[in-house]
């Protein structure tokens, strides 16, 4: 398990970077700072690493935790839409500080980064896809087509 714990230890601090990367063009230093990092909270990090590393399909108790991790990442994190969602059956949320929504298409565009360098119009265009206030989606419908236009 320590070679699981440590290739996701290299993920996370390549994320980070790539993230910090994107919101440092932003203008958002301290948030590509501190993006994600209770994926270093024990609570977060094992079921992770176990989940995506292990190359060991997970039993139960291990499933469970990891889906406990995800929540935990979900619900800490202010950046993740779901963070903001108040009903998910009634598609209620709440509008997302612009910061957050900014940081979020950061993180995005992260994955984007992560697989070919260069930002993919289909990592972005997700707005239909979640559950968002209809004024994050604004934004976020004019922050992915300025991305993908340019």
């Amino acid at each position: 398990m320590i070679k699981a714990y440590w290739r996701y230890f290299l993920y996370i601090l390549n994320h980070k970077i790539n993230v910090l990367v994107e919101c440092w063009i932003e203008g958002l230093y301290i948030q590509g700072v501190i993006h994600d990092c209770s994926k270093f909270l024990p609570s977060e990090f094992f079921p992770y690493a176990k989940k995506f590393y292990s190359g060991k399909p997970l039993d139960l108790d291990e499933e469970l935790n990891w889906k406990y991790a995800w929540l935990h990442h979900q619900r800490t994190n202010k950046h993740h839409w779901e963070y903001w969602v108040i009903n998910p059956n009634t598609k209620e949320a709440l509008a997302m500080p612009k910061k957050y929504v900014i940081e979020m298409v950061c993180d995005w565009r992260s994955f984007s980064r992560k697989w070919g360098r260069k930002v993919k119009e289909t990592t972005l265009n997700l707005t239909d896809q979640i559950v968002v206030h209809p004024e994050t989606k604004r934004e976020l419908d004019l922050m992915t087509s300025s991305s993908s236009n340019g």
